[in-house]
């Protein structure tokens, strides 16, 4: 029987904080609903969901960049609350 080992790389708060997000905004905009209220007790990753520039949770941005895409693209009445 053999493993492999990769080495994990470093997670912040912030990342975890977008993992977070991720995941909320993912499954609210898999049902049909028009009005996603986002609550968290971090500004700046909410902010950091839509940030553009280049940072360590990008992955998780671009996830829910393209779920939200998907979501306003269904009807011009959907909203999104911070």
């Amino acid at each position: 029987m053999s493993s492999s080992k990769a080495l994990a790389d470093r997670a912040t708060a912030l990342d975890a904080k977008l993992f977070a997000i991720r995941l909320g905004v993912t499954k609210a905009t898999s049902f049909d609903i028009k009005h996603i209220i986002l609550t968290t007790d971090s500004l700046s990753a909410a902010r950091r969901t839509v940030d553009p520039i280049v940072h360590s949770g990008q992955v998780h941005s671009l996830a829910i960049i393209l779920a939200l895409r998907q979501f306003f693209a269904k009807s011009p009445n959907q909203h999104i609350g911070f």
